[in-house]
This record gives C-alpha cells, sequence and structure tokens, in this order.
C-alpha cells in the first residue's frame, strides 16, 4: 500500500509569478490578504481540533486511570500523551498553515525586499 501526505504548498503560478516579479504590488497585497484569511481558518480550524481531542483524551483517560489496577503505568501513558499531542499538532500546522507560509516569505522577502514587513504572513 502507498500512502499520501496532504500538505498545502503555494500555488506554483503564483511561485512563478513572484520569482520572475512579473506580479505587481497591488495584486501582491490581494494575494497575501487572500493567504492571510485563509490561513487565519486553517488555524482556528486547527486548533479547534486539537482541543476537541484533548477533550476526547481526557474523557477516555481519566476512568482509565480511575479504574487501572497499575495508576503509575497508566499516568505515565497518559503523561506520554502530552509529547505526542504536541508532535502531531506541529506536524499539522507545519503541512497545512507553515509550509506556505515559509514559501512566501521567502519569495517576498528574496524577489520584493522592499516588502518584507509589510507582506509577511
Amino acid at each position: 500500500m502507498i500512502y499520501n501526505i496532504y500538505y498545502n504548498t503555494l500555488n506554483k503560478e503564483l511561485k512563478k509569478a513572484i520569482n520572475s516579479k512579473s506580479i505587481s504590488v497591488e495584486d501582491l497585497k490581494k494575494v497575501y490578504e487572500n493567504l492571510k484569511i485563509k490561513n487565519n481558518k486553517k488555524k482556528k480550524t486547527i486548533n479547534l481540533v486539537m482541543i476537541i481531542v484533548i477533550v476526547i483524551f481526557g474523557i477516555l483517560g481519566i476512568p482509565t486511570f480511575i479504574n487501572s489496577n497499575n495508576p503509575e503505568f497508566t499516568k505515565f501513558m497518559l503523561l506520554l500523551l502530552i509529547p505526542l499531542i504536541v508532535v502531531i499538532y506541529g506536524i499539522v500546522y507545519l503541512t497545512q498553515v507553515g509550509l506556505i507560509k515559509i514559501q512566501f516569505n521567502n519569495a517576498i522577502k528574496k524577489n520584493y525586499p522592499e516588502l518584507v514587513y509589510d507582506l509577511k504572513l
């Protein structure tokens, strides 16, 4: 079986237009605003999903801890979930929001250095 990891990147045509400086500053500002709105929506969604995951782990973990025959092992396993959730959040954030931010900011820095501070995602 082949598995694919879905991740968002900057549109190839947009990247090419920025790199060739064929896009006007006004259009670039519109693109920036669109990307900013989309990224903010994605961030809110990711945060909401992660809160739901944490609540579900809490709902399932507390009764497990209370009814466990070995509470030390259960406590260890519950504490092990915290870094796991943080790593999962980081991966999801990077693949859904971070790559676009990095690519857009690097393209602007390289080709429109005068707009770096105005158009930073």
